[in-house]
């Protein structure tokens, strides 16, 4: 071979080279963090799926307290409906038919004091 072609050959190759040699030391440090991204964002999963499970042990709880919660308001449900049965029990059968003589009540104290005081005691 001629020596220019040499000395054209030759300078390829370092350019090749030093154009390898800047990747490589371009590459490295981006392959390094590239490893420390993953081993973070392997730490993050492993966060992340504690607290999943924990979120889902938190929703089993409050599941578990609404379904009391709910009990509860169906016990006092049927407990004010009672209540209501029985107050309307007593007004229609106990009130409505003594109303005659409940409207007595207030002239029987009315009388029974101006007794006492006729009488001079208390």
């Amino acid at each position: 071979m001629s020596t220019p072609v040499l000395i054209i050959v030759f300078v390829v190759a370092l350019v090749f080279s030093l154009g390898f040699l800047l990747l490589v030391i371009t590459l490295v440090p981006a392959i390094q963090q590239l490893r420390s991204l993953l081993l973070d964002l392997e730490k993050t999963s492993l966060e992340v799926r504690d607290l999943a499970r924990e979120a889902k042990r938190l929703g089993a709880i409050a599941e578990e307290r609404l379904e009391k919660v709910d009990m509860v308001i169906s016990q006092s449900k049927r407990t004010v409906e009672s209540a209501g049965a029985a107050l309307h029990f007593i007004n229609h059968n106990v009130l409505r038919r003594s109303a005659g003589w409940l409207a007595f009540l207030p002239a029987v104290k009315i009388g029974w004091n101006l007794v006492k005081r006729i009488r001079g005691g208390k």
